[in-house]
């Protein structure tokens, strides 16, 4: 069943705005435990397929969930998180999965405001599901 990432965020009666979608990413990935990782790790809950995390710098993390099909590994979802600590907000940066691949910063001082509100409420919505099926780190 697909579920429109978009109206899903309609919770207790009103739309989320960006910021409330932002901190909730960033109160997900803290829950996760994605700011402890140093460099890279993998939480697995089986049978799902492990989450990878990579730390790409002090302000950018990496997610993506890599299952495998045929014997071919391949991103699904594979995504770029900046996030802001003092803010306690985070925003994707970049998507990919198969073939496709969505940057919300396309050039130097452009946006793609369709990409970052699409991937945003979608991110929100996939970190969810990830804690609900027990990805958490150092549990």
């Amino acid at each position: 069943m697909f579920i429109n990432p978009i109206l899903s965020t309609i919770e207790r009666g009103y739309r989320k705005t960006m910021q409330d979608v932002f901190q909730s990413i960033y109160q997900k990935m803290a829950k996760i435990g994605v700011f402890d990782v140093r460099q890279y790790a993998v939480i697995e809950s089986p049978p799902n397929v492990p989450l990878c995390i990579d730390k790409l710098s002090d302000d950018v993390y990496a997610l993506s969930q890599n299952p495998e099909e045929e014997g071919v590994m391949y991103a699904d979802p594979d995504m770029e998180i900046r996030v802001d600590h003092q803010k306690k907000t985070a925003e994707p940066l970049t998507f990919q999965v198969l073939e496709e691949k969505r940057v919300v910063y396309p050039a130097p001082g452009k946006v793609d405001l369709k990409a970052r509100n699409e991937l945003a409420h979608f991110l929100d919505n996939w970190l969810s599901d990830l804690i609900q099926k027990g990805f958490i780190r150092n549990q």
